[in-house]
């Protein structure tokens, strides 16, 4: 009977795809992707061994220790995590969110209530360029799209720039997070495999972005030069000191605002 490989949930999202290209051939490694928020229910259910799941929600208990040196993150602008509104967002009472990211959705609440002292109805939905504002004049897209919608005549904000003029520190969207299972002392060994696995491929990856810009512009939409534009300058895959403190401060911000009750004490595993 052949043995299960470690499970890896991986995100399908064009951010990510630096930090997981040749993951798929790793011998004794399986591969599954899923949206990020869904990712954090397969680690808490202990269906996958590591995922690379939102930051808000490893702060909320999901998981045991992060992978080092590894996160999806930004030092400013990001690109693909934007407020689309029709009014000022100091006038926001109504919030469309889109429905695949945690981590996203408790950055805009922090950011609307340490700024404008504001809660807003937030209502998950699916968004559309034709439909953005059905159900509220002001919408939260993440990912790909969130760099393809026209804001013209809108007031449009970038997350990751918003938290960095508010911290001065990176923000950290995502992190691989290793499961409960993985976290035990006995597990060391495939915590190892796993972190050099995913190094691996992060080495592969961010040595060939010009390559994978070509290959991922025959679906995404998105021209060769986009690509590796947001891939070298917007998106920050090194999860390092700076990262680490933007994740902690993003755990104080969460609890003082009642966004991340009883967050956790961030601990990066042992490489």
């Amino acid at each position: 009977m052949k043995s299960r490989g470690l499970r890896v949930g991986a995100v399908g999202f064009l951010n990510t795809v630096p930090l997981i290209e040749g993951l798929d051939d790793e011998h004794g490694i399986e591969v599954s992707r899923d949206l990020p928020s869904r990712l954090a229910r397969s680690l808490a259910a202990g269906d996958i061994d590591v995922g690379l799941i939102p930051a808000a929600e490893y702060l909320r208990g999901v998981g045991s220790s992060m992978v080092p040196g590894l996160c999806i993150g930004a030092h400013g602008t990001v690109r693909t995590v934007k407020v689309f509104s029709r009014v000022p967002l100091r006038e926001a009472e109504r919030v469309s969110v889109d429905r695949g990211s945690r981590t996203s959705v408790a950055l805009l609440r922090i950011l609307l209530a340490e700024l404008h002292g504001i809660t807003p109805e937030l209502e998950e939905f699916e968004p559309r360029h034709e439909s953005l504002f059905d159900r509220a004049p002001t919408a939260l897209v993440i990912g790909d799209r969130a760099d393809e919608i026209d804001g013209t005549d809108l007031h449009v904000h970038d997350l990751g720039q918003v938290w960095n003029d508010l911290t001065g520190l990176p923000f950290v969207f995502a992190a691989w997070v290793f499961s409960d299972e993985l976290g035990r002392p006995e597990r060391a060994d495939d915590r190892r495999r796993l972190v050099t696995a995913l190094r691996r491929a992060a080495e592969r990856g961010r040595g060939d972005l010009d390559r994978l810009a070509h290959r991922e512009a025959t679906t995404s939409g998105w021209d060769v030069g986009r690509i590796t534009s947001y891939w070298r300058e917007f998106v920050q895959f090194d999860l390092g000191a700076a990262e680490l403190a933007g994740l902690r401060r993003f755990a104080e911000l969460g609890a003082r605002h009642g966004v991340i009750e009883h967050p956790r004490e961030v601990a990066v595993a042992e490489a």
